[in-house]
């Protein structure tokens, strides 16, 4: 009895996207008849009966000449998609591959790629292309791909000269000018993909296959014909010819594996500009397994004569990989040619070149698998970019960069000379990550960098000579040819001018720091935040110089009783792009009567050290671009107003007339003034480069009441608060164990967080009630509180004189009972009077004042906080409180806008900070008649509504 060696693997037709493969000895008699010949049998005898059509003698000549006749033959697991000798003839005639009009004008290489891009190893049925497998088991409609029966040696390239290794990939291109002798590479490493397009992929993505300008039409230039399956956009003609050792489905047209979107592009002539920025960021990396394998094929090749004995195998094979923050393995490429850290801002969003591109998924049970998605390129047609870049809003950056004048003719040069950085933004705007989320019906929906509509029709798609759209398909993507440019926000909003400008490297890094995969990031994104259109910003921007000026850390000033107890220090940072973060900082003494800096530590913010500097670094820099970052109405410009609120609440002068803008420790002769040296105009606002940081104020409310002697009886109300009478009053001065509060917490106005928590601190004391935000503080003068002392507002001397009365005696009395009401009346009074006086949200005095009601922090019997109202303008505040008086606040009055700014510090020890963990701000003005909080102007009353104004005896 004869036996027949077969694969059983294709018999799992209907559970997984491919089964492991399985050899037995099978009785030859006992064949079921549909189960045909081999692949090779049935190719050499088409049965049109299975639906083949016409012969397949040029694909088995393929077959046979690379020694696969007899793997297609007997065994193996295999499926294959032969194009007949009409489509082959067709091909030839074509010259799809130029000089190559007959079988015999084909190359080894050239067969391989015929050959091994058109078969799988494995066995699928056209069903299951679109299979993947999940923890769930089985899940349809997911793969658009699969890997090809390439070897990764099959695709060397070997460039002899130098000459021919720039021609290919830049000739100002560093990355590649050592290999003064040529160079072999493999434009990727990992297998080239087969991509095929079924009718449930379509369907489970949302790809339109019916109607005019349908989505399938549109990308492979034919007609969709229900339950087809197609491959790079060719019809198979006959489906799932069932063999011994795996699968038929027969292809119209010949198979011509496209290449990479990367080397699509790189052999389009109208696409040569964006290729050349492309390859800016290729990077040829040694492959030693690639290079020991060609080795191992070569020396075969030579014991059998088909190579020349005394020729050799190149002795290094390179990877060209393109440096993204997705590459292979779905991780970042971030290296250089000298395998040294790139970071984040100079990377693409994707790489181009990579074979089996995938984004990696979200959803909970999917599995990480090559076979989902495609990427996508809206490549611009080099009249589109010569006209971006020589005219349009791409003309500035040439200008700025460009080393030769900016013409049509020098354009390719000047694009050498463009900060990697501005090209990864330019390019990674026009790459998508997915294919499925890009297709023509969805043109509507895709986003820019500034996550707004990025305006994509199918009018901005180029047309070809027989009026077909000129959409490539990759073995990884999909390349739609533009005719306009759809350049990043990025180069038009306010930020633009520190990304073009050589001078701010500093503020750029901080602006365009990112989350995404980066050890080194601040989490902010304010990249994405100052590409909002919508908004109207003013945005300083200070010099490379402005960081050599440094920073004043807020951290080094505590203070007890009024001194400070260690040295200031300074903060220099300074843009290092060779580093692993990106950035350098070191450290300075600083003597703040001089303005001088002296005695510099080095202060390691990489290794070891980053996990005890770093958030000292982030909570600096998160300070400097939120205090550099001002957002107005829409409409308005500097200039109206002389005091802006920034981001986190903070407030600058603004003199558009003397070009300066400064804040608290400026005005106060601190640090130098910041000068406006230039302004320019973007499409989100405007932006201004400065000569100097911007520096906030370190001094606290407690600093400014106890400091200013005509507020010297306010301050004495706020600070008298003592946790021993609170408590005989029945206020406890213990911790709740349920709560964890104490309730003596609730009535101060000014404490230090240390008392409560060893790991945090301030400069002096803060305000107990303030939280992250802006407030206003309206100070009564002596003279005001004199007049809310004569109506009713208790003294902390008639309450320290009953306190010294009682507290000591041994028995409690009745009258002693009674003093403990009236002191617990009096407390609720002075803590309503003083909280009525403290403001949510910061207000100036200036030519325009934010008005409306602003909550206070005086809150009534029904737990409703009080509220003012708040009017003016022309250098005045108007203030209406519980009796609708008027209480105008002005220059002319006495002290206004004194800025204020209270941290909360993340202590090493009890006196000495890291880092301010979060901060609040304040702006004080003198009031001369106190607020009232009650329509009978009596201030015996707190929030208890107990009268404190008895007369004990």
């Amino acid at each position: 009895m004869r036996k027949l060696i077969f694969c059983f693997s294709f018999v799992c037709m209907g559970v997984l996207s491919s089964c492991v493969d399985k050899n037995e000895l099978v009785d030859e008699e006992s064949l079921p008849g549909w189960l045909g010949s081999s692949i090779y049998g049935e190719l050499k005898n088409p049965d049109p009966g299975k639906g083949l059509t016409g012969s397949f003698k040029t694909y088995l000549r393929l077959v046979d000449d690379l020694g696969y006749t007899e793997t297609l033959s007997r065994t193996g697991s295999k499926t294959v998609f032969p194009a007949n000798d009409e489509a082959f003839a067709r091909f030839f005639a074509s010259e799809t591959w130029p000089g190559v009009k007959r079988y015999e004008d084909l190359s080894a290489a050239q067969k391989k790629m015929l050959l091994y891009s058109s078969m799988l190893d494995n066995a699928l049925l056209i069903g299951m292309l679109s299979n993947t497998s999940s923890s769930t088991g089985v899940v349809q409609g997911r793969a658009l791909k699969h890997a090809t029966s390439t070897s990764v040696i099959d695709t060397v390239t070997s460039y002899q000269t130098l000459p021919a290794v720039l021609a290919a990939y830049g000739e100002n291109n560093p990355n590649w000018t050592r290999f003064q002798k040529g160079v072999a590479v493999v434009s990727d490493a990992t297998k080239p993909m087969l991509v095929h397009f079924t009718r449930e992929y379509m369907l489970n993505n949302s790809i339109t296959t019916a109607g005019s300008n349908n989505d399938f039409s549109l990308i492979t230039g034919g007609d969709y014909k229900e339950g087809d399956a197609y491959i790079f956009g060719e019809r198979v003609l006959a489906q799932d010819v069932t063999c011994q050792n795996g699968y038929i489905h027969q292809v119209q047209n010949v198979i011509t594996p496209p290449g990479n979107m990367a080397q699509v592009l790189k052999k389009t002539p109208n696409l040569s500009l964006f290729s050349h920025m492309l390859d800016r960021f290729a990077v040829p990396v040694f492959n030693q397994k690639v290079t020991n394998d060609y080795a191992d094929w070569y020396n075969s090749q030579k014991a059998i004569g088909a190579i020349p004995a005394d020729q050799m195998a190149p002795d290094s094979i390179f990877e060209v990989r393109y440096q993204s923050r997705l590459s292979q393995g779905n991780a970042a490429f971030d290296k250089d040619v000298n395998g040294a850290d790139v970071i984040n801002e100079y990377l693409l969003n994707l790489d181009p070149g990579w074979n089996e591109f995938y984004v990696a998924p979200t959803q909970s049970g999917q599995p990480e698998t090559f076979l989902t998605d495609l990427a996508v390129a809206f490549a611009p047609e080099d009249e589109a970019l010569i006209k971006y870049f020589t005219e349009d809003e791409g003309k500035s950056i040439i200008d700025t960069y460009g080393s030769l004048p900016n013409t049509k003719e020098n354009l390719k040069r000047n694009l050498d000379d463009v900060p990697m950085n501005i090209l990864a933004k330019f390019i990674s705007n026009m790459l998508r990550t997915s294919f499925a989320a890009a297709v023509p019906s969805k043109f509507n929906s895709i986003v820019d960098d500034a996550k707004d509509l990025m305006g994509i029709t199918l009018d901005d798609i180029k047309k070809k000579d027989d009026n077909s759209y000129d959409i490539k398909i990759a073995n990884n993507g999909v390349i739609y040819t533009t005719n306009k440019v759809f350049g990043p926000k990025a180069y038009v909003v306010v930020s633009a001018p520190a990304l073009f400008n050589k001078e701010m490297h500093m503020i750029n890094w901080i602006i365009q720091n990112q989350t995404f995969n980066n050890a080194f990031a601040l989490g902010l994104d304010f990249y994405a935040y100052l590409l909002t259109t919508s908004s109207n910003y003013a945005l300083f921007l200070p010099t490379d110089k402005a960081f050599d000026a440094y920073y004043l850390d807020p951290a080094s000033l505590i203070k007890r009783n009024g001194q400070l107890i260690g040295s200031p220090y300074v903060y220099h940072y300074y843009y290092s792009p060779t580093s692993k973060s990106g950035i350098g900082v070191s450290r300075w003494k600083y003597d703040i009567q001089t303005g001088v800096a002296s005695d510099s530590v080095i202060f390691e913010i990489e290794g070891a050290a980053n996990q005890t500097n770093w958030p000292v670094v982030k909570s600096h820099l998160s300070d400097i671009v939120q205090y550099n970052t001002v957002v107005l109405k829409d409409g308005e410009v500097l200039g109206n107003n002389k005091y802006y609120k920034t981001k986190h609440g903070g407030t600058v002068i603004v003199d558009m007339n003397n070009k300066t803008v400064v804040s608290g420790n400026q005005i106060n002769g601190v640090m130098p003034v910041s000068n406006i040296t230039e302004e320019y105009i973007q499409k989100n606002g405007r932006s201004y480069s400065v000569d100097r940081l911007i520096h906030g104020p370190t001094k606290s409310v407690y600093g400014v009441l106890s400091e200013k002697p005509q507020f010297s009886e306010f301050f004495e109300l706020c600070n008298g608060f003592d946790d021993d009478i609170l408590d005989w009053a029945g206020i406890s001065k213990s911790k709740d164990p349920q709560t964890g509060i104490y309730a003596v917490d609730r009535y101060k106005v000014f404490y230090n967080p240390n008392q409560r928590n060893a790991k945090k601190g301030c400069i002096d004391l803060n305000v107990k009630f303030f939280n992250s935000y802006n407030y206003t503080v309206f100070a009564p003068n002596n003279e005001a509180m004199k007049f809310a002392y004569e109506h009713g507002l208790p003294k902390w001397e008639t309450v320290n004189e009953l306190y010294v009365k009682f507290a000591e005696q041994e028995e409690e009395t009745d009258d002693a009972i009674e003093a403990k009401k009236e002191v617990r009346a009096m407390v609720e009074a002075i803590k309503a009077f003083t909280r009525y006086h403290f403001q949510n949200t910061s207000v100036y005095v200036d030519n325009e004042v934010e008005t409306g009601n602003f909550i206070t922090f005086f809150v009534n019997d029904n737990s409703i906080s009080q509220e003012l109202s708040i009017s003016g303008g022309n250098g005045q505040i108007i203030i209406r409180d519980a009796t609708d008086e008027r209480k105008v606040i002005s220059a002319s009055t006495g002290l206004v806008n004194e800025m204020t700014r209270e941290f909360e510090f993340v202590m090493e020890n009890t006196s000495k900070a890291s880092y301010a963990s979060s901060s609040s701000f304040a702006v004080v003005h003198e009031l001369t008649k106190p607020l009232s909080y009650n329509k009978a102007v009596d201030y015996s009353k707190g929030s208890t509504e107990v009268s404190a104004s008895k007369n004990h005896k």
